[in-house]
């Protein structure tokens, strides 16, 4: 009988050969890292399933391996815009990160339409999570957190947030919108055997293990301030900034011709809010030269004013923050991390990656590249935003 020492396992394995068939490639891919993790436990033995995957993996065949062997097992994620598992970023993989019984109690929770979120229905859905939980095990405030997954491109995570972030009260809730590998085609969420778009997904789970959630960014300075004079909120995009063009004056300010604008400047030059005295970044998701127009991953509307920042070195601050974790919980037994695609980006083109691997295995970090993080009430960019778990001192 496999026993593990750590409560927390993980595995994950590349989708091979993509060219070719994508459902036997599927299979493959997935029968091995569910091999690998079952090496380690037993099935019986999980509390909770988070399964991170590429768009480019044959859904019915991930849904299919996961019935065979976690059929009565709380399976939750999405799909996302890369992949890391204490080996350096990945693409077209498929990660698994397994909580065990030992030292978890999960409940979880799936909304159908994101869109149609109320705080009438957080409440309700916050008390059943609650009462669910409490039936399994009696836990402190301080020892429960929310994980909570969205649809990338739903743009609802501000309404999600509002609704969401008083039910709980100070139970700490964080997580990361889906990717879909930076196609901005669709993003799919994953629950308990089903593939859903336009839904979210909310874990409220329970552990005497100690742990702490927390958000970094890399900014390091204001540079300056545009207010946005046209805009539609409701697709988060903004037509002009400070009366011109909105992508012929970003375009400007950064030193850039409108074509040559994409993600890898974007991550460079990022815009950002000032709220409650702390920058957030709201990245560009894409922009349309006809209309001369930005659109964002967070929200943005008339009259909002952005600024543009100047960022710091992003492995390195990332370091910063995971060595104070550590100072104060103590040696990490893992780190579950929504890391934005953006950070990505950035750290890619800084030629960075390597740091980040060694980072990853001193760390023990495993998780996903996100269309965007959010924590309590906040929804963010350009973050690596999740929970540090500590090696409980029995071990």
């Amino acid at each position: 009988m496999p026993v593990s020492k750590s409560s927390i396992l993980t595995s994950s394995r590349i989708l091979l050969n993509t060219s070719t068939d994508p459902k036997s490639n599927t299979q493959k891919a997935c029968q091995d890292a569910i091999s690998e993790l079952l090496s380690k436990t037993e099935v019986e033995q999980i509390e909770l399933l988070i399964v991170h995957f590429s768009v480019a993996f044959d859904f019915d065949q991930i849904v299919t391996c996961l019935h065979d062997d976690f059929m009565a097992t709380q399976v939750i994620g999405c799909s996302s815009a890369g992949e890391f598992n204490m080996q350096g970023y990945q693409t077209q993989s498929i990660v698994f990160i397994a909580l065990l019984k030992s030292d978890f109690v999960c409940s979880t929770h799936l909304l159908e339409q994101v869109d149609e979120v109320s705080f009438d229905s957080a409440y309700k859905i916050a008390a059943d999570l609650r009462q669910n939980l409490r039936e399994k095990a009696s836990f402190e405030s301080a020892q429960q957190m929310v994980i909570s997954f969205l649809d990338g491109l739903s743009m609802n995570e501000e309404v999600f947030l509002h609704s969401f972030s008083p039910v709980f009260g100070n139970i700490p809730h964080f997580g990361g919108s889906a990717g879909d590998d930076l196609e901005l085609n669709a993003t799919y969420l994953l629950y308990n055997g089903r593939i859903i778009q336009k839904a979210s997904i909310i874990a409220l789970i329970g552990t005497k293990r100690p742990f702490k959630v927390f958000s970094v960014d890399h900014i390091e300075t204001p540079v300056s301030r545009l207010v946005v004079t046209s805009a539609d909120p409701s697709t988060r995009t903004v037509f002009e900034l400070n009366g011109e063009p909105a992508a012929e004056y970003y375009a400007k300010l950064i030193g850039k011709d409108v074509q040559e604008l994409s993600p890898n400047v974007y991550s460079k030059f990022p815009l950002a809010v000032l709220m409650g005295g702390k920058y957030f970044i709201r990245s560009i998701q894409k922009i349309d030269i006809k209309t001369n127009s930005l659109t964002f991953y967070c929200a943005v509307d008339l009259g909002m004013i952005l600024t543009a920042v100047q960022l710091g070195e992003c492995s390195e601050t990332l370091k910063v923050k995971l060595d104070e974790l550590r100072e104060e919980l103590g040696e990490p037994e893992m780190i579950y991390g929504c890391d934005c695609f953006l950070r990505r980006l950035d750290i890619t083109q800084s030629g960075k990656e390597q740091d980040i691997m060694n980072m990853q295995q001193e760390f023990k970090i495993a998780g996903f590249n996100a269309y965007g993080e959010h924590m309590n009430s906040i929804h963010m960019n350009q973050t690596f935003t999740g929970v540090y778990f500590a090696r409980d001192h029995k071990q």
